[in-house]
């Protein structure tokens, strides 16, 4: 369960950062809500992992 919440962390984490030099990239409209999805996931697993540290 620890690998996969550091796994979803990481990525949404690093995409929230990559997502717009994307789509800016190729001179797409960027989304919004996709930006903030990812970014709720990363900060979502991130607090389950410091939370619950000491049970994983």
């Amino acid at each position: 369960m620890k690998w996969l919440l550091s796994l979803v962390a990481v990525n949404s984490l690093i995409s929230v950062v990559i997502y717009p030099m994307i789509t800016l990239g190729v001179d797409k409209p960027m989304n919004w809500l996709v930006e903030i999805g990812l970014l709720a996931f990363g900060v979502g697993a991130l607090y389950l992992l410091i939370r619950y540290r000491k049970e994983f």
